[in-house]
């Protein structure tokens, strides 16, 4: 999804159900647009459509330095789920 405002984009969200959770990636607002409640409605949109789909719950990553992410999902409803994360890199991370 994306939130368009004078024609320009100014937040995305991607979401997707594999049948057993729903995730999240890449929720993002334009620093501009921040702490006006952009990103909430986008996943307000995005929880109501996992949920359309029949999706019990919704997953996403975020880095553990990354305060400012985990308080905003924080304030929405989510909660730390304790489970190992585990990622192969295939290219190089320059």
């Amino acid at each position: 999804m994306v939130g368009i405002v004078d024609l320009e984009v100014v937040s995305t969200v991607m979401a997707g159900f594999e049948g057993h959770r729903g995730w999240i990636n890449y929720l993002a607002v334009d620093p501009e647009f921040q702490r006006q409640g952009l990103g909430r409605k986008m996943m307000n949109e995005a929880e109501r459509l996992l949920q359309d789909f029949g999706c019990p719950k919704i997953n996403l990553q975020i880095r553990e330095d990354n305060l400012e992410a985990i308080k905003f999902y924080e304030c929405i409803g989510f909660s730390e789920d304790k489970v190992v994360s585990f990622g192969k890199r295939l290219i190089a991370d320059d």
